[in-house]
């Protein structure tokens, strides 16, 4: 796809100030769940313009929980201890204005390798990736296989799965796009080198990248590999920006600054 670079530069409006550096992440209908990732761990959505507090008894003992994406209305999280030997996977939806935690599975292995912002893991055979989400068990005929072959310096690249196909992104001064084979997608260029936060949901058509060093947006149109930039204008000087997601054409995303703290702000995309 040709590169475009979309018009005018996007300003954001309507700060909503954290009391904590919550890691904030968006429903597909739109609600807002908020994360303490450090313990003591808290979880709460506002519903109904009440803060509802999930009840974290499940996490009783952990040391590390992680978001790990969304699919539809429901949110994922990992917590893993002894260097990965014991992996425990959790969905939180809200129900009946509740906000709802539950263990979906539990993996005794230290081959697997996590996913950033998507609920799966993966293990890696032979220059491929076999691929499981997470209520799946960690058995080959369960998993989803990608030839990854051709692929050199593998580390190098921040690796993405969306809607049955895996995306390759590293930074590098000439962009390209293109597809090693059917389920595999190699993204690169400028705007891919510095601090990212990736957004991946499977109900957004597309993928997008923050680049908080350049302040841009690169928006990956997966069905049919159009790529276009659009620049945004952070409110204030800011590291930490993180998408947290986009409803109805309103792009949240949470900035982090000095005096200010963490912040949630939206803008029209």
């Amino acid at each position: 796809g040709a590169l475009q670079c979309a018009k005018g530069t996007l300003k954001f409006t309507d700060m909503e100030q954290l009391e904590k550096l919550y890691v904030c992440f968006q429903l597909e209908n739109g609600a807002i769940l908020y994360f303490d990732n450090s313990k003591p761990f808290e979880l709460f959505a506002v519903v109904e313009g009440k803060r509802v507090n999930a009840d974290l008894i499940l996490l009783e003992g952990e040391y590390d929980c992680s978001f790990k994406g969304t699919i539809a209305n429901n949110a994922y999280f990992s917590t893993h201890e002894n260097k990965f030997k014991n992996i425990r996977f959790f969905k939180v939806t809200i129900q009946e204005n509740e906000v709802k935690m539950e263990q979906i599975n539990e993996l005794k292995t230290s081959d697997l390798i996590p996913f950033d912002n998507e609920p799966m893991y993966f293990t890696e055979e032979s220059y491929h990736y076999i691929l499981y989400q997470y209520h799946e068990n960690y058995e080959k005929e369960d998993g989803e296989t990608f030839d990854i072959d051709e692929i050199r310096s593998i580390s190098k690249y921040d690796v993405h799965y969306h809607r049955g196909m895996l995306y390759f992104f590293r930074g590098n001064s000439e962009p390209t796009l293109y597809m090693t084979n059917n389920k595999v997608v190699i993204v690169e260029g400028p705007v891919l080198d510095g601090t990212l936060s990736f957004y991946t949901p499977p109900h957004s058509d597309c993928i997008i990248v923050a680049n908080a060093n350049q302040n841009v947006l690169l928006i990956l149109n997966t069905t049919n590999l159009d790529v276009s930039q659009q620049t945004y204008e952070p409110p204030f000087e800011s590291a930490y920006h993180s998408i947290v997601g986009v409803h109805e054409g309103i792009l949240t995303m949470a900035f982090e600054g000095k005096g200010v703290g963490r912040c949630l702000m939206t803008t029209k995309l």
